[in-house]
This record gives structure tokens, C-alpha cells and sequence, in this order.
């Protein structure tokens, strides 16, 4: 756990990089599949964050 805090910025970048990486994959294949396990895979990541996909907080009331 202490390795983990230790390193939070480069695990989050490395992340961030995958997930780039990814995308830029899925958009240049013309099959759906791909496109669907990403979409699961953010959504897993934006569970375990404190913001939404679209950058709004989690739990966050519009008035």
C-alpha cells in the first residue's frame, strides 16, 4: 500500500497512457467488439474515480 501512495502519479499516468493508447487503437479498427470492451473498461475506471467521464463529481446535485 505504501509502494502504491508512493507512486500514485505514475501508476495514474501509466493508466492514462494505456487508455490513450487503446483508444487510438479501437478508433482505427472498423469492428465494434473492441469498441464495446473499451467502453466497459472506462466505465470501470470512472466507477473508481472521484469524477464522472465527463469530468462532473460523482454524487453531485444539479440545482
Amino acid at each position: 500500500m505504501n509502494w502504491i501512495h508512493t507512486n500514485a502519479k505514475e501508476i495514474l499516468a501509466a493508466i492514462g497512457a494505456v487508455v490513450t493508447a487503446a483508444s487510438l487503437i479501437v478508433k482505427l479498427t472498423p469492428t465494434p467488439k473492441d469498441d464495446a470492451l473499451l467502453a466497459k473498461i472506462i466505465r470501470v475506471l470512472s466507477a473508481l474515480s472521484l469524477c464522472n467521464a465527463d469530468g462532473s463529481f460523482i454524487g453531485k446535485k444539479d440545482a
